[in-house]
């Protein structure tokens, strides 16, 4: 008979369920690299950091020359095939489209810079660069942290005036002949 009494033996119980509960060494190892996994698919597939993990590309869905590529970091590229100064006239009026504040202009022969913010104070930074005589580049940066919807409807903004003032170099519609 044991000297432990029925009270030692409950506490053995628990230990060896404690024990049992915690499983071995590799056990442990495989939920917390499991559980790590977890974490960070579900963050970089929710919310504004969704395009860490999988980088969206996206047209307009109209008969724009234009491709945009959002990949994450509050930042997006687009190319056109449109000229510079077209481009550069076209993010003037679409700030101005969407009452944005110009903070900073900077255009020099083949690039430009703009800043600007909207009333809550939230930045979008428009770099655009001439690719070639008929391609330019659109680069939206809201930051980390920044709204990058605010750079996502830019980018369509900028899209739309340079299709009212019909500065696409081309026409991607199909019933144009061109695919």
């Amino acid at each position: 008979m044991s000297m432990l009494g029925p009270a030692g033996c409950a506490q053995n119980q628990w230990r060896y369920a404690l024990h049992r509960s915690r499983g071995t060494s590799q056990e442990i190892g495989l939920r917390v690299s499991s559980l790590l996994a977890l974490l960070l698919l579900s963050l970089c597939t929710v919310g504004c950091l969704s395009p860490v993990a999988l980088g969206t590309v996206e047209t307009t869905g109209s008969s724009a020359p234009v491709v945009v590529d959002h990949f994450g970091r509050g930042q997006g590229m687009g190319f056109c095939l449109a000229n510079y100064d077209d481009v550069t006239a076209a993010t003037l009026r679409a700030a101005a489209a969407l009452s944005l504040e110009q903070k900073e202009k900077s255009v020099a022969k083949d690039r430009a810079l703009f800043r600007f913010y909207d009333t809550n104070n939230d930045r979008i930074d428009i770099i655009i660069v001439r690719r070639s005589a008929t391609m330019t580049s659109v680069k939206f940066d809201v930051g980390w942290f920044g709204p990058v919807g605010l750079g996502r409807l830019m980018s369509r903004q900028i899209i739309a005036e340079l299709h009212r003032s019909d500065a696409f170099l081309q026409d991607w519609t199909t019933d144009k002949g061109n695919n």
